[in-house]
């Protein structure tokens, strides 16, 4: 729905371009005529003078283009009374049930907490399933005369699925994404109409001639594209709002009337068109899924493509209207950033968050779903590639040129590979019964992960099209103008697993018998302490985390090299932050080759630490050079913790496919420290070795 959103505020655009687009190209090239010029004149004055001057052209645009995306949502809101009645049609004649069938619907309503019953109607002949529709407020379940004959359990268990997706909205979700499908298309005929009226008016060019051109058609494919994208994506959450579904049809009971309704199907091979237009799973699946007793909540190929496409294409749609909007206010130049966090929102919601009910369904052994990712990263570069917005610009590539293809897709795809690792960490150490605050952090987790990496995948491209890819990859890191941000977003990342990780001892034991557990064991020995290190887990990653800060630091203040001596003090705060990056980018590298997989995820918080605590103590060291000690401390704690976030998302992918690896106890910690001791060092004095190669 955000996608179809924002296709309407692409339409809305493409009016204002029609009508519109002269005068704003004059505004524009006012400003720049206007502009302050003379030497004292700093970029800040002239970018502050910019954004006054455009202000109310690019406001007047992004009003345009939001009336577009208001006329989809008002027009999707209707259709919540004109669908359903329909739909009712076709379903017709329908007559109302006796009274016997509206008291038993009304006791199952009771049972199951709804309070306002709805109306039960018999179909007509020709109808095969039973539905749930009707107008906001007042539903209605139509059921296929047939069910008149099944015995009474399976009648009660049909009704009580279909009551279960009015206990959980799924009737107002199902109707509005449809809505918002129907009410899109005569959005997106308007410009159309628009373009054809006023070539016409000014230009005297026939119809036919106009249509010929490539903009119309190229328009036309794209918006076709996204038209099928969104019904197949449509038709995938309807099947899958039926396994929960019938899982809550059957909650406190016994699960068998059900079971003998679905296996009394026919069991056909539909093709796979049938399978993609088809409102309900296969009644195999559906019986399976039953007897299993947990929701099958891995996403299918199909629909991880369709995520990944349909995100892409927000991500840049939100970026060009955001960009727009706050021209002119405090919030002038985060347009990206709104892109990235809606973005990632909505691939945390749809992808990241199912993804961690499988792997904690599993308890932390589900395999990784490699070929889900890949298909992740492939979808989102054609979700670059196909988006509406982009039509007319095909041959200049995204908005940041080609690189974008590559960057962001493999942003997303270490995102997606990170997020499976946290899962499995949390599934590991967190306790089996988890609250509403569990699945609300991990929904938080996810979305920081996925918009994060998006963002980093961005700025990489920006690089990319203006440097050499050495010096974008370096720049990118330590000195990204979205360093603070990615280094926030990595901090709250690495604090929720840490705080997950070092709560997660206790996840096997009975409720009340955690604090006589705590008071039964002895106290901490040296000899316990060493038995802790060497067992692994987050004693024994810490430790690896704490002798990388310590490599680091030895080896920084070993070494002077002569761009850090004499009056150049700026060299010498940035060889300060690539050796505290270099010690978390250590801690990942020694992690992975150790742990595979699990040591991606316990890299998530040991690399931060191991980063910030060097920077500390480098800080520390030059305490008294500082004249400005906030900034200087912002920098320390910030630049080297961006640069192990780009390492970081960099390496999740390959790490991915790594195995799960779990040495034995006695070399669970020790090969790691001192293979992380010796790639600490090795990274530090490489640094200190290249001079001011890789300073800005």
């Amino acid at each position: 729905m955000v996608v179809l959103l924002l296709a309407g505020a692409f339409a809305g655009q493409l009016v204002h371009n029609s009508y519109l687009g002269t005068s704003w190209a004059h505004a524009m090239q006012r400003c720049q005529l206007e502009r302050p010029k003379g030497p004292s004149v700093t970029f800040i004055q002239y970018n502050d003078y910019l954004q006054r001057c455009t202000a109310p052209a690019q406001h007047r645009r992004a009003l345009v283009s939001l009336a577009g995306a208001l006329a989809v949502a008002v027009l999707g809101v209707a259709s919540l009374w004109v669908l359903p009645l329909r739909v009712l049609r076709r379903a017709g004649p329908v007559t109302r049930a006796s009274d016997e069938w509206q008291q038993r619907t009304a006791a199952a309503a009771k049972d199951m907490g709804i309070n306002r019953v709805p109306l039960v109607v018999w179909g007509s002949v020709w109808l095969k399933e039973s539905f749930t529709a009707g107008r906001p407020g007042r539903a209605t379940i139509v059921l296929p005369v047939g069910v008149r004959a099944l015995p009474p359990a399976q009648a009660e268990a049909l009704v009580r699925h279909e009551l279960s997706h009015v206990a959980v909205g799924d009737v107002r979700l199902v109707w509005l994404t449809r809505g918002v499908l129907w009410a899109l298309p005569p959005v997106l005929l308007v410009p159309l109409a628009v373009i054809l009226t006023q070539t016409w008016r000014t230009s005297h060019q026939t119809p036919l001639t106009v249509i010929g051109g490539t903009f119309l058609w190229e328009y036309v494919i794209r918006a076709a594209l996204l038209m099928i994208v969104s019904v197949l994506i449509a038709q995938l959450v309807l099947r899958s709002r039926e396994y929960e579904a019938d899982a809550r049809s059957v909650h406190g009971r016994s699960a068998a009337a059900m079971e003998a309704l679905l296996a009394s199907q026919p069991a056909g091979r539909p093709t796979w068109w049938q399978r993609a237009r088809a409102n309900h799973p296969a009644a195999s699946r559906r019986v399976a899924f039953l007897r299993r007793g947990s929701l099958p909540l891995r996403i299918p190929l199909v629909g991880t493509a369709a995520v990944g496409l349909l995100s892409a294409m927000a991500l840049q749609a939100v970026a060009w209207l955001a960009e727009d909007c706050f021209t002119g206010t405090p919030l002038a130049g985060k347009g990206r950033l709104a892109a990235a966090l809606v973005a990632g929102g909505l691939l945390s919601a749809s992808w990241g968050v199912a993804t961690w009910h499988t792997v904690i369904a599993g308890e932390g052994s589900a395999p990784v779903p490699r070929t889900s990712l890949l298909v992740l990263g492939t979808s989102t570069a054609l979700g670059l590639l196909a988006q509406v917005e982009r039509t007319g610009t095909t041959d200049s590539g995204t908005m940041f040129g080609w690189p974008l293809l590559v960057t962001v897709p493999i942003a997303a795809a270490g995102a997606g590979a990170l997020s499976v690792a946290l899962a499995g960490l949390w599934a590991r150490r967190r306790r089996p019964h988890r609250s509403r605050w569990d699945w609300t952090a991990a929904l938080c987790v996810n979305v920081v992960l996925f918009a994060g990496a998006l963002r980093i995948g961005e700025d990489t491209a920006l690089f990319l099209g203006i440097m050499d890819w050495r010096d974008a990859f370096i720049v990118n890191g330590l000195y990204s103008s979205a360093a603070q941000t990615t280094a926030v977003a990595l901090g709250v990342v690495a604090l929720s697993t840490l705080w997950a990780t070092l709560r997660g001892n206790h996840r096997h034991e009975p409720p009340g018998t955690r604090h006589k557990a705590r008071a039964a064991r002895p106290p901490r020995t040296w000899r316990g302490v060493a038995s802790a290190i060497a067992a692994g887990g987050p004693v024994g990653t810490m430790t690896v985390s704490l002798v990388a800060a310590a490599a680091a630091v030895a080896a920084r203040g070993a070494v002077q090299p002569a761009a850090a001596q004499g009056s150049v003090w700026m060299h010498r705060i940035e060889f300060d932050w690539w050796s505290a990056a270099g010690a978390g980018c250590a801690c990942v590298l020694a992690l992975i080759a150790f742990r595979g997989i699990r040591g991606l995820a316990e890299a998530v918080y040991a690399a931060p630490v191991a980063s910030f605590l060097a920077a500390a103590a480098m800080w520390g060291y030059r305490f008294a050079e500082w004249a400005r000690p906030w900034e200087v401390t912002r920098n320390y704690a910030a630049q080297p913790l961006a640069q192990v976030a780009f390492v970081i998302v960099v390496l999740a992918v390959p790490a991915a496919f790594l195995p799960a690896r779990r040495p034995p106890r006695l070399q669970r910690t020790l090969p790691a420290v001192l293979l992380v001791a010796a790639l600490s060092t090795g990274i530090v004095l490489a640094v200190l070795h290249a001079g001011t190669r890789l300073l800005l």
